[in-house]
């Protein structure tokens, strides 16, 4: 009888101490959460604190306390205290280092799905405005032996450049067919992406977009003025393939004029807005 009522009062002496571990655990969540540097824009320090240390340590500190009430009931109060001192710290180390391993794994894997990729066509056409071609339209094919670990809009993209200046494009439109959920499947996805001029007016370039829709002036640059753009003679453009860190490069296999896609422009209700500008300071009007 002696023994019994020892042996329950060692329970009931573990089961305090279950709880102001747990009430310490909760505490050490708090502190972390509120007093720990802001790592970025989205505060992710409460979601860590609570859903990645409070409550899986408090999980495994209560179930320490059911496997000692089942297979060792007579363990010492100060023996179980160390245990859930000691858990917190070792569920960090392990989860630090599992992380660590899972992210290290998923990089491995990544690099060897982008080895294997390949580019299996490569076509480009004209982009018909309303009127007349306004753009270019590359369409390739990539194949994904292994899959990708990558969402749809994550996988194999272009750039485009003329080759003499080195102007960019600007993607206007990008769809993978077929449609992908979540990550790339093994097999063969076909591309298309729409590119048009950078210097288009933003009533063009993002119909959609309130503030865009009314702006239909040309935006000229240092690096491409008009005088460039309408000069500039028809030659096969310069392409960027990325399907991993390293791009793949290659030509249109037909010319294209900047000037045509400047004509589209102005027929769709582009403005030359600096030379607008001048015009009326001539006149005085």
């Amino acid at each position: 009888m002696i023994i019994k009522a020892s042996k329950g009062n060692e329970t009931m002496s573990n089961l305090r101490t279950a709880c102001i571990l747990t009430l310490s655990y909760w505490i050490a969540a708090v502190l972390f959460a509120t007093f720990a540097p802001r790592g970025g824009w989205i505060d992710l320090r409460w979601p860590i604190a609570i859903y990645f240390f409070a409550i899986p340590v408090t999980i495994l500190l209560w179930l320490v306390v059911a496997g000692v009430h089942l297979l060792r009931p007579g363990i010492p109060r100060t023996r179980f205290a160390v245990i859930g001192i000691v858990l917190p710290f070792v569920y960090a180390a392990v989860a630090v280092a599992g992380g660590r391993w899972l992210s290290e794994s998923r990089e491995q894997q990544l690099e060897a799905q982008l080895q294997t990729a390949t580019v299996a066509t490569f076509e480009d056409e004209p982009l018909n405005g309303s009127k007349s071609p306004i753009g270019v339209r590359l369409r390739y094919r990539v194949v994904y032996p292994r899959g990708l670990d990558l969402d749809e809009d994550h996988g194999a993209f272009s750039q485009l450049f003329t080759a003499s200046k080195g102007s960019t494009f600007v993607m206007e439109r990008r769809s993978v067919a077929p449609r992908v959920s979540g990550r790339y499947p093994p097999g063969t996805y076909e591309i298309t992406e729409d590119f048009v001029p950078v210097f288009l007016p933003p009533s063009i370039l993002y119909p959609m977009s309130e503030p865009g829709a009314s702006d239909h002036c040309f935006r000229w640059s240092a690096g491409m003025s008009r005088e460039d753009a309408l000069s500039e003679t028809a030659e096969p453009l310069a392409v960027r393939v990325y399907l991993s860190h390293v791009p793949i490069q290659r030509s249109t296999k037909l010319s294209y004029r900047l000037a045509d896609f400047y004509a589209t422009a102005m027929q769709e209700g582009a403005m030359d807005c600096a030379k607008v500008s001048v015009l009326r300071t001539v006149d005085g009007r």
